[in-house]
């Protein structure tokens, strides 16, 4: 599907190279971590930072601004030499623009500076789509309906769970929609009254609990009165705390963009209003991250966003699945640092759109996409009816997963609906499929939920997808709810060690000719799933290595046991024209293999073979010939009076009895007259 090109005039920039999808005016910084964050200050407008040389930088070249990058950090949240609190945002003038990257170098020169880094524009990747497709088509489509049948409904018991934080990282969500208020997320670490709500509805409006504003902190995430979530960027620069687009914006245009987003991951479901999600019943964090400095919302605070986000869950003891509809085409490594505190510090599962295709006039549909294409994030190719990819979204190695991404229903602001189509849509389904994994899993942690709901995704695209350029860059398979919930969680094994004997040769030396066993120890991680039905593939990295029993299988493992081939290992041929060096084996493990869902993993580890010492019996000095002075040196060895190698025993013991003495050096002189 090509976009008609006014409607890609309305919603993005004309970019025409990948050095545009760059911010010009402002770039980014990061001290050292050996060095004190910065204290910034103005006074008769010039800069005063702690550190001379930066000022002077910082005031002889006209700067218009400076702030750190992220606004709510702390000193132990880092990634490497990477610290977030160390990472800063300069604001140039109009006219120094054209010299960014001038000023960009030059400022990475100082001894005190780690790096610095272009900061790339992200933009939220939808297409509004007039025509009108069946209603939530995609439900049915990734199983939600059947997935929805493991919850007693009729009974009362729903799908999903308050406790599950779905976050809209966007451009603000209408939170008092008819479809989204009874799921918005109360923050009951601020609730300061301890009445169970942070929202109340008084007079006709739903409103914050005024008992809960107080200008304070409670529950330590960095955030004041952070009632329903944050509002990162302000409609003018200034963060608070109502993360709402801003009155008076079009209820179907761009800023409707993060409460559509909001709908897909958990609009309430079964209330006889308006829509249903695949969420159900999971709570709706909202967090904005767009300005309208520009007219055009574009995603200028994401990863403040996404920072917010993680924080937020993890001080409620909990952690948040994490949803960016937006992105752009520019690598940043302070935006993956980000990805990977909050992934690994708090974590949090982060899910992003892949990108709708060529918008950027790259020439093709295939290109890395951030934060999508960022490791610790699952990124999700949308796909039309009928799992077909219809030729407009972005496929890539980087891709995760695919899900449902055209004609898609959801709220819009002011109680609406809309159909809207992109792999803006394509992410909260799948990020909503996470929640309601979640919720019936909720001792699972994010490693556990991204093992799933990828291992289980239906393969069944690459059947009807055949084109050779999309084997393998449309993820792991569509997103099923289904299979999900229906698969018991998988082991997750470690390789403990290798082990290597050679039942021919007493000398431990592996060598060219050599017979070897081979075992292996790996170790079922605690918390994991049961492993059954265990098979291990062992492989060599080269045609000279013979294994002739290359699959076994194994006792099932539980959490925390291990798994051994002591008893039964497997055989390995070296062929006598080996050459001496290092050479890999792989093995393959498989488990819990049903319906064409399975645990599979690769383990490496080297074999290191020598060269065969070839040893000449009587030459002592190691000449390469036997005479005279072979026999001075054993009988000097005889008599006490010289010490020898183990190399130098083994040459000497002629007659192999395990002593050297007088009749090895009768043997030696034999060889020397015989010579």
């Amino acid at each position: 599907m090509r976009l008609p090109a006014f409607i890609l005039f309305f919603l993005y920039a004309t970019l025409s190279s990948l050095s545009a999808e760059y911010r010009e005016d402002v770039f980014l910084f990061c001290l050292k971590p050996g060095q004190d964050p910065l204290t910034i200050s103005r006074e008769a407008g010039e800069f005063h930072s702690g550190i001379d040389e930066l000022d002077h930088y910082l005031n002889s070249n006209s700067i218009l601004d400076i702030e750190p990058w992220l606004q709510h950090t702390t000193p132990n949240e880092h990634s490497g030499d990477i610290y977030l609190n160390r990472i800063y945002r300069i604001y140039l003038r109009e006219s120094k623009a054209h010299i960014r990257d001038q000023l960009r170098d030059e400022l990475s020169s100082f001894p005190f500076i780690h790096s610095a880094e272009k900061e790339p524009i992200h933009k939220p990747v939808y297409t509004p789509n007039d025509p009108q497709y069946s209603q939530q088509w995609f439900l049915p489509q990734i199983q939600a309906d059947d997935a929805w049948n493991f919850w007693d409904v009729g009974g009362g018991d729903l799908p999903g769970d308050q406790d599950v934080i779905l976050a809209s990282v966007d451009t603000g969500v209408d939170f008092d929609h008819e479809d989204l208020i009874d799921n918005i997320w109360n923050n009951l670490g601020e609730d300061a009254n301890a009445n169970g709500v942070t929202l109340l509805y008084e007079n006709g409006s739903w409103i914050y609990d005024p008992g809960d504003i107080n200008g304070q902190d409670e529950d330590g995430n960095g955030y004041v009165d952070d009632l329903i979530g944050w509002d990162c960027a302000g409609y003018s620069g200034l963060q608070d705390n109502i993360p709402s687009p801003p009155s008076g914006v079009s209820n179907g245009g761009t800023w409707a963009h993060g409460t559509h987003v909001a709908g897909l991951l958990s609009a309430t479901s079964n209330n006889n209003t308006g829509i249903a999600s695949v969420g159900f019943n999971c709570s709706i964090m909202s967090v904005k991250v767009s300005t309208g400095e520009q007219s055009y919302p574009y995603i200028t605070h994401g990863y403040d966003g996404i920072l917010y986000a993680a924080r937020a869950g993890y001080h409620n003891d909990n952690f948040t699945i994490i949803n960016n509809s937006w992105g752009g085409i520019g690598y940043n490594q302070y935006e993956q640092t980000v990805i990977d505190v909050v992934h690994d510090d708090y974590g949090a599962v982060v899910v992003a759109a892949a990108g709708n295709g060529d918008d950027w006039d790259l020439g093709t549909d295939e290109f890395a996409h951030y934060p999508s294409s960022y490791e610790h994030v699952i990124s999700v190719c949308a796909m039309g009816g009928g799992d077909n990819w219809n030729h407009w979204a972005t496929y890539h190695e980087s891709v995760d997963l695919s899900s449902p991404g055209e004609g898609i229903r959801s709220t819009k602001i002011n109680n609406g609906y809309t159909s809207w189509s992109g792999s803006s849509m394509a992410s909260p389904i799948a990020a909503g499929t996470i929640g309601l994994l979640r919720s019936f899993n909720m001792d699972w942690t994010n490693e556990m939920l991204e093992t799933m709901i990828l291992a289980t995704a239906d393969p069944v695209i690459y059947e009807l997808n055949t084109e050779e350029y999309l084997q393998g860059k449309l993820g792991t398979g569509r997103v099923d709810a289904l299979r999900s919930l229906s698969t018991d969680l998988f082991p997750r094994f470690e390789l403990i060690g290798s082990d290597f004997y050679l039942p021919n040769d007493a000398s431990g030396i592996v060598s060219a000719g050599d017979a070897v066993e081979v075992m292996v120890i790996l170790l079922n991680d605690e918390g994991w799933g049961t492993a059954v039905n265990i098979t291990g593939i062992l492989s060599a990295d080269s045609d000279e290595i013979s294994i002739q029993n290359p699959t076994m299988n194994f006792d099932d493992a539980f959490p925390g046991m291990p798994i051994v081939n002591d008893s039964s290992p497997y055989m390995v041929e070296l062929s006598p024209t080996i050459l001496s060096g290092e050479y890999e084996f792989i093995l393959t493990l498989t488990a819990n293999e049903f319906d064409g869902i399975g645990y599979e993993a690769d383990f490496g580890f080297i074999l290191i073979v020598d060269e065969e010492i070839q040893l000449l019996l009587g030459d002592i000095n190691g000449d390469e010939s036997i005479n005279i002075l072979d026999i001075v040196m054993v009988a000097n060895y005889t008599l006490g009076q010289a010490e020898f190698t183990d190399e130098q025993i083994q040459t000497a013991d002629l007659n192999g009895d395990g002593t050297i003495n007088i009749l090895d050096i009768v043997q030696i002189i034999n060889i020397v007259l015989d010579s």
